[in-house]
């Protein structure tokens, strides 16, 4: 599994949401910033927040308190330098585990462009995250983000996207060869009561509520 170093990190913001997200998924990053301004509870769990860059660009209020959860330390201290004026908590430890929350804790929960990066053949092999997302967030809590698939209906892939998807999943990069958005939405409707998911381009984006 490819790891967020500090090096990597000081470009993510150009290359992902200036030229892949745009150029090759067919997916403005303002579709990412737009879930974040709607579904941001005054409790927000960020999984995975890379640099914190969609956080940042979401408008939070002042008095919202952020948790962040990543496997890396640098995505971890990244994020939590660029929300000066937040209470932010981190913690460092692998999506797959348990995560370091209690039950009903929070009142969001974020996992934008992660899923994609995930070990694992499927979406059913990567569900422990969204069964976790449901145990962590309260009454009408809500979980949102967005990942990068293969297939499923109404997902458009272009040669470009398929070639560099296929170069990111050589190098470790990505792991989503076998991530369809209909196993998405499967995994999401076993933990939530109501969900609603749709495609951007290579991406597919959800709202799914407690």
């Amino acid at each position: 599994m490819f790891a967020y170093s500090a090096s990597f990190l000081s470009g993510y913001d150009l290359l992902v949401h200036k030229v892949t997200c745009p150029l090759f998924w067919r997916c403005s990053t303002r579709h990412l910033i737009r879930l974040y301004r709607r579904h941001t509870g005054d409790r927000h769990l960020d999984v995975g927040p890379g640099t914190g860059s969609l956080l940042r660009r979401s408008g939070l209020r002042s008095t919202t308190a952020v948790h962040l959860l990543d496997r890396d330390e640098a995505p971890l201290r990244t994020a939590r330098e660029a929300l000066p004026d937040h209470h932010v908590q981190t913690y460092q430890q692998d999506v797959f585990e348990r995560w370091a929350l209690d039950e009903a804790s929070v009142d969001s929960v974020a996992m934008s462009l992660v899923f994609h990066t995930l070990p694992g053949q499927g979406i059913g092999a990567k569900a422990h995250a969204v069964e976790e997302a449901a145990r962590v967030l309260g009454p009408d809590g809500r979980f949102f983000g967005a990942t990068l698939v293969r297939h499923g209906r109404g997902v458009k892939v272009p040669a470009r996207a398929r070639w560099l998807m296929d170069a990111y999943n050589r190098r470790g990069i990505f792991a989503n060869a076998h991530d369809d958005a209909d196993d998405l939405e499967a995994a999401l409707r076993a933990s939530f009561r109501s969900v609603h998911l749709w495609s951007r381009g290579c991406a597919a984006l959800w709202v799914a509520f407690k």
